[in-house]
């Protein structure tokens, strides 16, 4: 791309990230979100801050143009669910949450017996109302019903969609993640998409069907970008921002820091159900994320001497 544009062009090397760095990092949070793309952005960044201290990214894309992948997939259920009798769904949907967390594709089947006509499925929820009540012995308010609250039920399936992500993963997780960690390397990262007359464009001009459909996602600026683009690039190439999570916890300091700071007793969470989550994540489930968002909260908490 380079190249075609003749732009100069550096290629930056991020080392990896140590425990102090991620220990770094997650203080620098007012509160814990269950996100560790917080650490490629960080590293990221700090390589980025070598060489300039204003940048572009390209955060809202995906919310405004239909650019994430459960998007397409939603699509793809609501078609296929349409000649599922209701029965079947919701029998489908309580067997599925017998399934451990970290069953692979356990949110997609427990969402078969959501209601895809005016709602939205958890399909990003990391621990369910029954795991939670194993986790902590405290009470706490139904965030179930609190998204459903949130989501408008006049528009089509991937209006809702997102439109909720652009009201909450979007201000609650992105924004708030890249702020932190470019602000810690002293980059001002701007983000174009964001300019209130795209946001407006976005939401009142361009039809569902020019950003995702059951088999494509992206649709309008993939088009734009056909124009632009030389002949040969992947244009339908997509790749989160993400760490190889799973596979830092088979071993190492970073499996180490999870266990000690999880099963230590200044944590508030059940230490049997943890080690389980843990027992499981070495037999092959994929609680990676969640075991992250739980060793951020212990690390925020000490960290700010927080008690519950």
């Amino acid at each position: 791309i380079a190249n075609y544009f003749k732009t100069d062009h550096i290629e930056l090397a991020a080392e990896p990230p140590s425990i102090e760095d991620i220990k770094y990092i997650i203080k620098q949070f007012d509160e814990p979100i269950i996100d560790s793309s917080m650490i490629p952005t960080y590293l990221v960044t700090k390589a980025v801050s070598q060489h300039c201290t204003v940048a572009l990214g390209g955060d809202g894309g995906d919310e405004l143009f239909g650019g994430y992948n459960h998007y397409d997939r939603l699509l793809s259920m609501e078609k296929r669910l349409r000649l599922v009798p209701d029965y079947i769904k919701k029998r489908v949907g309580r067997l599925s949450e017998s399934l451990p967390l970290g069953f692979k594709g356990r949110n997609w089947l427990v969402s078969i017996s959501s209601n895809y006509s005016t709602g939205l499925p958890l399909i990003a929820q990391y621990f369910d109302s029954n795991s939670r009540k194993k986790l902590v012995k405290t009470g706490m308010n139904n965030p179930e019903k609190i998204f459903q609250s949130l989501i408008n039920n006049n528009h089509t399936l991937l209006d809702r969609a997102t439109r909720t992500d652009f009201s909450t993963y979007l201000p609650e997780d992105i924004l708030v993640k890249v702020d932190r960690v470019s602000m810690l390397n002293s980059i001002e990262l701007r983000a174009p998409f964001l300019d209130y007359r795209i946001i407006d464009f976005a939401f009142s001009q361009i039809p569902s069907e020019l950003k995702a459909t059951s088999r494509n996602k992206k649709i309008l600026l993939k088009r734009l970008a056909i124009k632009l683009l030389p002949l040969n690039f992947q244009i339908n190439r997509k790749q989160g921002f993400s760490i190889p999570i799973n596979s830092w916890l088979k071993k190492g300091a970073f499996k180490d820091l999870i266990w000690e700071t999880l099963l230590d007793s200044s944590s508030i969470f059940n230490k049997k159900y943890v080690h389980k989550l843990l027992l499981d994540q070495e037999k092959g489930l994929q609680n990676g994320e969640r075991l992250f968002g739980l060793l951020q909260f212990d690390l925020w908490k000490k960290e700010y001497n927080a008690y519950f």
